[in-house]
């Protein structure tokens, strides 16, 4: 390593790092946990965990029980690490445990990690609650045996964070798989915890999130994940706990029903008008059938919803809501022939950025020489500035990124371009302009 700034370390590029490049790293960055500021110190355990847990030993050879020696006594100065820093900076600790929720379970880290976390849970230091030892507890030490039949005990506890890291790992670890050929999940099963997520929201859906399942796992069986969770949503008692651990069913089934617009009707007469638009704005393309939706979603009382609508309309659907603030989003009909052009503006007042969508006709694309030509009239290269690298290829030498059709550019003004492709054939049929103020001629 040559460079020992904060960036520098924090994002050092670990897996191409040479043997010898650990030992100047990790003592540096060790160092940066000790900072007033505490996003450096949230970053640097997250990256230490990193390099402790898998970077450090992923790609070195030689015998298992080397190799497991050496993650033994790297994860125990991690620890000494965590637990010096965190006698002055608790939040060093809380960092740590939450890293605990995707890292550390692989063997032989819970051999070191479980007897400090037992111990952290007997101590139970100030300023750090007590279920977030009891969770990491559970995800690197697993669940005790029940009853064949019966869900874990554990499902039951006062704390929701403690249920959702269970769930996560009765999803993790398989529980609730079926035997049968024709059945990917267990009819039994679902119907026990569905009516437990019913009585108690909090559950399910960090069990969705360990199983690491899909639609289109369930392709030709009678299992429907969608009508799973919208039935869910639209019966159970009351809203999901607001600090889960793992993502719940609110974020699954804006994922699984982006493309549904009766999906989308049904959070919206479950009284979810955030979770509807949430789902309806959640591709970013157009989707057959979510236009009217979209426009009905733009009408919500509540502004904040409504907005999100409106400029999901413009950006992907060409069309600017009658309601909408002309302020927040421009349509410039007649800009340049050949070309209808919508400005949303992003932010407040004095601290905005603004975005160029522009569309070809109908049925059209722009070539490239078109496409440049209007990205030139609207953002000048003397504005926009000499290409720069793009957080998609942080490595490599700046240049545009192809994303599958599109093509995405970063310039030194912080101006980002994207060309987005014809879903057949060759041309673009948008552009994305983004820039910190867009003052766009006749």
């Amino acid at each position: 390593m040559e460079e020992y700034s904060i960036q520098a370390l924090l994002n050092a590029p670990l897996h191409q790092f040479r043997p010898e490049d650990w030992s100047e790293w990790y003592p540096r960055v060790a160092e940066l946990v000790h900072q007033e500021d505490a996003a450096v110190r949230d970053a640097a355990v997250e990256r230490l965990a990193m390099g402790a847990f898998w970077a450090e030993h992923s790609s070195q050879g030689g015998p298992r029980e080397f190799l497991a020696e050496a993650e033994r006594r790297r994860t125990t100065w991690l620890i000494d690490v965590v637990d010096n820093a965190s006698r002055r900076h608790a939040d060093v600790l809380l960092s740590f445990l939450r890293v605990l929720r995707h890292r550390g379970d692989r063997s032989p880290f819970p051999e070191v990690l479980l007897p400090w976390l037992h111990e952290l849970a007997r101590r139970s230091p100030a300023g750090i609650p007590l279920e977030r030892i009891e969770g990491a507890i559970v995800l690197l030490g697993g669940l005790d045996a029940c009853e064949e039949g019966h869900l874990p005990p554990v499902l039951d506890h006062s704390s929701d964070y403690v249920r959702a890291c269970a769930a996560h790992m009765m999803g993790r670890a398989g529980q609730g798989e079926s035997h049968k050929p024709d059945e990917l999940l267990d009819s039994d099963f679902i119907a026990k915890l569905t009516a437990k997520e019913l009585s108690r929201p909090g559950i399910a859906g960090p069990y969705w999130s360990g199983a690491d399942l899909s639609e289109v796992d369930f392709e030709g069986r009678d299992f429907d994940p969608v009508e799973w969770m919208l039935g869910i949503i639209e019966q159970r008692t009351g809203p999901e706990p607001a600090d889960l651990p793992f993502n719940g069913l609110d974020f699954h089934i804006h994922e699984l029903a982006a493309d549904d617009p009766s999906a989308v009707r049904r959070l919206l007469f479950a009284n979810r008008a955030d979770l509807a638009v949430m789902t309806a704005t959640e591709i970013r393309d157009e989707v057959p059938g979510m236009g009217q939706v979209l426009h009905e979603l733009a009408e919500q009382p509540d502004s904040g919803l409504a907005v999100q609508a409106q400029v999901h309309l413009a950006n992907y659907y060409r069309l600017r809501h009658p309601r909408a603030d002309q302020n927040r989003i421009r349509h410039l009909s007649d800009w340049r022939a050949g070309a209808e052009v919508f400005v949303i503006r992003y932010g407040q007042p004095g601290h905005h950025t603004d975005k160029m969508v522009i569309f070809p006709n109908r049925d059209a694309v722009f070539d490239d020489v078109a496409a440049w030509s209007l990205i030139d009239a609207a953002l000048p290269p003397d504005r926009r500035g000499d290409l720069a690298r793009h957080y998609l290829a942080p490595y490599a030498a700046p240049t545009p990124v192809r994303l599958g059709r599109d093509e995405l550019s970063r310039y030194a003004s912080g101006a980002e371009i994207s060309l987005i492709g014809a879903k057949e054939g060759h041309g673009w049929r948008r552009i994305e302009i983004w820039f910190a103020r867009l003052f766009v001629g006749s």
